[in-house]
């Protein structure tokens, strides 16, 4: 093989894994925007208000302010299989939905600019605002 076919061929392999990781990246970033949805919230008021509330969070939790900690903590590590396996999300989402109500059950609240959330629904707008800032 010529020097020249190397190069061109070696490049155009670093291309290709290169647009499939993007690929990739993309998908799995559209599954998680997904799961930063609180869905009884979004019935109640817009995103510019789940935004307030997610930064509003953030300040009271100062250490949960990276996406990856707060994914972590919405997903437990059978729906964080899931996410990564690209099945079907509802399934997490109702997990979330369900960890929602527990919370409210056992009073695992946060009062943030005077709504009182759940941790869970305090985390997906926090989720929701980083990813939408």
């Amino acid at each position: 093989m010529k020097r020249r076919s190397f190069i061109v061929a070696s490049l155009l392999s670093l291309l290709g894994i290169g647009a499939f990781s993007f690929i990739q990246w993309i998908g799995s970033h559209g599954r998680a925007k997904a799961l930063a949805h609180p869905k009884f919230l979004f019935r109640l008021c817009d995103r510019s208000t789940i935004r307030m509330l997610g930064r509003a969070y953030l300040k009271l939790k100062p250490d949960e302010t990276r996406d990856d900690i707060l994914l972590n903590d919405l997903l437990t590590e059978k729906s964080r299989k899931i996410v990564l396996e690209k099945e079907d999300i509802s399934s997490v989402e109702s997990q979330i939905e369900k960890r929602v109500k527990q919370d409210f059950d056992n009073k695992n609240v946060v009062v943030v600019q005077g709504w009182v959330l759940s941790v869970t629904e305090a985390r997906q707008c926090a989720f929701f605002s980083i990813l939408n800032s």
